[in-house]
């Protein structure tokens, strides 16, 4: 087990940034993390650009990539109310339109911070597998997603190396968002998948599709 500070506070002398509640909620939040131990998992406790609410959030990584960011989770508090989802990977704000699994609460800072750290660890216990897709041997597509509700993490494509036309019928069919951002739901049976993490038996994966433990390059640009 660890006994490291979960999350805390860098300069315990700065009381201009966080008042006696936002110091109270961090430290009853951080003694209720302390046992748990995702290596890959570091804690972290600041301000959006807003500078309206604390925010404690956490960062997940694929062990095989560690370079990429898979999704970054958070929880805002204003006076007796948390929020928690997932966070824009720049600007940490919570998204428009809450995900099905979002923390929204009230009460006291101690049942706050109850609330939120049963919120971390749901979110963190969440499985996550990693499909890919492959022609002539190379993988042209991927997406991280959670295995019990099939969300999207994050994706790529690379239309160069992907079946020639494919893109222009994604793109017809309407699975494109932004400015060109294909999205990988539209696209026909992964060739493969890899488990990442969390407890398997709490999801499950897209039929017929083939588990391995082998990496190969994956495409370079992620989005969501």
């Amino acid at each position: 087990m660890t006994t490291r500070a979960w999350f805390e506070i860098d300069d315990p002398d700065d009381d201009f940034e966080f008042d006696d509640t936002e110091r109270a909620f961090v430290s009853a939040l951080s003694a209720r993390c302390m046992t748990w131990a995702p290596a890959d998992v570091v804690g972290e406790v600041g301000r959006p650009d807003d500078w309206e609410s604390l925010l404690a959030h956490v960062s997940l990584s694929d062990w095989a990539e560690p370079r990429l960011h898979l999704i970054d989770l958070g929880v805002h508090l204003i006076g007796d109310r948390a929020r928690g989802d997932r966070l824009h990977n720049q600007l940490y704000s919570l998204p428009h339109r809450p995900s099905a699994w979002a923390l929204d609460a009230t009460g006291s800072t101690e049942r706050l911070a109850e609330l939120a750290a049963e919120w971390f660890r749901a979110v963190l216990d969440k499985p996550i597998v990693l499909y890919v897709w492959l022609h002539e041997g190379y993988a042209y597509a991927a997406r991280y997603a959670f295995a019990d509700s099939g969300e999207t993490i994050c994706q790529s494509y690379v239309e160069s190396i992907a079946p020639p036309g494919q893109a222009a019928e994604l793109t017809a069919a309407g699975h494109v968002h932004g400015k060109g951002w294909i999205q990988t739901v539209g696209l026909p049976t992964p060739s493969l998948y890899l488990h990442i993490r969390g407890d398997l038996e709490k999801g499950s994966t897209i039929s017929g599709v083939p588990a391995t433990t082998k990496r190969g390059p994956l495409p370079g640009l992620w989005y969501e």
